[in-house]
């Protein structure tokens, strides 16, 4: 299946992007505005070269089967920014994405780091300094998160079976996660 091949070979960059945006003082308290704002700062820049580049690649079929992903997280990572009165940092280029398998790899990391912004939404609440904000991008599913990343799952390992459409969605989350490492 293409999610346990995508998640056994992007697990070395999932485990650097944590380190990077130090993700486990979430855990033990010691997580401050200023690493929230940086975990802000990245996925807005990662969402502004992307998401665009995923959207040109995605077929009528996959907007309907996809229909519970939400494809516009840029505006409610801005809405964030903007509430919380940081500067946005700028996107120094949009990044090409090559074919659909390169895109949905994109669109893998995107939505995988939904998981994690849930679990993140949810600690964060709890700080004082964060208590009455919105989370309006790591929050946005809500109750439908676990559907969403079902369907967005299901969907996706349907629609990649062989080697080489598994290789290149590999690509695809391989490209997206380098960049979002190096926007870190």
């Amino acid at each position: 299946m293409l999610s346990d091949y995508l998640k056994k070979k992007t697990e070395i960059y999932h485990k650097e992007i944590e380190e990077k945006l130090e993700s486990n003082k979430l855990f033990n308290s010691t997580f401050t505005d200023k690493n929230y704002y940086k975990m802000l700062q990245v996925n807005h820049v990662f969402l502004k070269s992307y998401e665009d580049s995923i959207k040109q690649f995605l077929t009528e079929k996959d907007l309907k089967n996809l229909a519970l992903t939400k494809l516009n997280k840029l505006q409610l990572i801005e809405k964030d920014i903007q509430e919380l009165g940081i500067e946005p940092q700028m996107a120094n280029k949009q990044f090409e994405l090559e074919s659909r398998a390169e895109a949905i790899g994109a669109l893998y990391v995107i939505e995988g780091s939904m998981l994690g912004g849930n679990v993140i939404a949810k600690t964060l609440k709890k700080y004082p300094f964060l208590e009455n904000k919105s989370f309006n991008y790591f929050g946005h599913y809500g109750e439908n998160l676990g559907q969403a990343w079902k369907n967005f799952i299901n969907y996706i390992n349907q629609e990649f079976t062989t080697e080489e459409e598994k290789q290149q969605v590999f690509q695809g989350a391989k490209k997206a996660y380098e960049d979002l490492i190096s926007f870190a």
